[in-house]
């Protein structure tokens, strides 16, 4: 449920990366490379807290109850 808005938010993240940012003084920033880094690393922290939120709640990771239940009744096992 959270992991589909983590890839999501992703994609926007990568729209907005600017290449060599760390390496350019703040001073020659235009203000069009500061929004577009500010959008990344806004879209970023948004992607990363669904990611988190996706692996403490999500059944689609390999350590969760739903997963496991979900494989022995694809596999065939007894439950």
């Amino acid at each position: 449920m959270y992991l589909g808005p983590a890839f999501l938010f992703a994609a926007f993240a990568s729209l907005f990366y600017i290449p060599g940012f760390l390496d350019t003084p703040l001073g020659m920033l235009t203000p069009r490379q500061l929004v577009s880094q500010l959008l990344f690393f806004v879209f970023a922290l948004i992607s990363l807290a669904s990611l988190a939120r996706s692996i403490e709640l999500d059944p689609v990771w390999p350590w969760r109850p739903g997963f496991r239940r979900a494989m022995n009744w694809f596999l065939g096992r007894p439950q």
